[in-house]
């Protein structure tokens, strides 16, 4: 039977954990659909537009969490907000940094620019060719990916095997110290490891925390079962 006080532990830990995983998937939501705002206002200023107009028609689509923004930024230039600061602020509240470098590239735009339409040709196939390298970095992971649980698995199958065979033969008070221990190691190595599986494909610790809550929800049913 699983130790209480590491029952409740892994319990608090999946609740913080799916309550920051959440507030970082809607960050995650809002770059996801900047590709896609960024292609419409190129559509716009390739059809013509300047480059405020173009922004500001882009406000009547659907990009999910990023609309709010969008309009709060649109808003802004209705206001009277300079064109560069309404941009700026945006790039502030989106806080990305590949957003905000493009943020920084299309102010450059409608500062300097003599040929708004082929300059942001030229950006929207740099996040183009940006993404792409990341799908293509996130498939190639896959296979690790694999690996890493995997690995895992491997660890909880010899805690199995050290427990069922080897620790039953030493006495009922050394039996218990062994089992609190190894329901500790594998209570932190399931933290650890999906934090590292994060980091490793996605390339952010915060993302591996849905890693984190299937180890430790696996660790948690392995301890009932088996310790």
């Amino acid at each position: 039977m699983i130790n209480p006080i590491i029952f409740v532990l892994s319990i608090v830990l999946i609740s913080i954990s799916i309550l920051i995983y959440y507030n970082y998937k809607k960050r995650v939501g809002v770059i996801k659909f900047f590709p896609r705002f960024f292609q419409e206002i190129y559509n716009n200023t390739s059809s013509g537009m300047s480059l405020v107009e173009a922004v500001r028609k882009s406000k009547d689509a659907d990009y999910g969490s990023l609309t709010p923004l969008i309009r709060n930024m649109c808003l802004q230039i209705e206001w009277g907000v300079p064109f560069q600061v309404a941009l700026e602020n945006f790039g502030n509240r989106v806080n990305n940094k590949f957003i905000k470098k493009v943020i920084t590239l299309t102010e450059k735009v409608a500062e300097f620019s003599t040929d708004v339409g082929k300059s942001m040709k030229e950006i929207n196939e740099y996040i183009f060719l940006t993404k792409k390298l990341e799908s293509k970095r996130s498939t190639e992971l896959f296979p690790q990916l694999i690996s890493l649980y995997f690995v895992f698995f491997v660890f909880l199958g010899i805690i199995f095997v050290i427990f069922t065979f080897f620790i039953p033969s030493f006495g009922t008070v050394e039996v218990l110290e062994y089992k609190i221990l190894f329901q500790h190691i594998i209570v932190i190595e399931a933290i650890l490891s999906g934090i590292v599986i994060g980091k490793i494909t996605e390339s952010s610790y915060l993302a591996g925390l849905k890693h984190l809550m299937v180890l430790l929800l696996v660790s948690t049913i392995f301890l009932f079962i088996f310790l």
